[in-house]
């Protein structure tokens, strides 16, 4: 069982411990913008990736070729129907992960700055991943070193849904981020350079 799976079955575990009510469908943009500060200032979860390959190609596999490093992960497209840049991906587009059960992980993208940093809202109520968080929100920070390599900054900030398990939830939830990212990193030095 992959580390994200284990994740997802101690959240649906947590789930069921839990009387607590699903959060609101909808958070305000001043509510994003505060937790998105957050993530970049004091988030739940930071990893650091050195990786061997251009900006522009760690950029493009961290945002569109999640399949090839989560382990649950099938496939991800994109809906830019209420994008910025008409029908193009931009801030407003939804990345759309569909899982090896297929469920979706929808997440907004709120911050659009290629190849130097993007990031994302997970709209929970979208989804269909059974997961006891009301949201969080990914930051990716990418700065390119004079040796041609790339120097990544992924940081997190996310709410578990019920304050009983919230140890279980953070616990399972950095635990699956490390190891996404971990994979990431392993796939992206692994690749020939492009």
């Amino acid at each position: 069982m992959s580390p994200l799976s284990k994740a997802i079955s101690i959240f649906a575990a947590c789930v069921a411990l839990s009387n607590h009510a699903l959060p609101a469908n909808e958070f305000s943009d001043s509510f994003i913008r505060e937790q998105f500060e957050k993530a970049k200032s004091e988030p739940n979860n930071r990893v650091l990736l050195d990786i061997d390959q251009p900006i522009e190609v760690v950029f493009q596999a961290l945002l569109a070729e999640l399949p090839n490093y989560s382990d649950d992960v099938v496939s991800t497209l994109f809906d830019n129907s209420n994008s910025l840049s008409r029908n193009e991906l931009d801030v407003g587009s939804r990345r759309i992960s569909t899982m090896e059960n297929e469920d979706i992980l929808v997440q907004k993208i709120i911050l659009f700055d290629p190849p130097n940093s993007f990031a994302y809202f997970t709209q929970m109520s979208e989804s269909t991943v059974n997961a006891p968080i009301d949201y969080s929100i990914g930051h990716y920070q990418l700065t390119e070193q004079a040796n041609g390599r790339t120097a990544v900054q992924v940081s997190a900030v996310f709410r578990p849904s019920s304050r009983l398990t919230a140890f279980l939830v953070r616990f399972a939830f950095n635990r699956a981020f490390e190891q996404d990212f971990k994979n990431a990193e392993e796939y992206l030095n692994s690749i020939f350079r492009r």
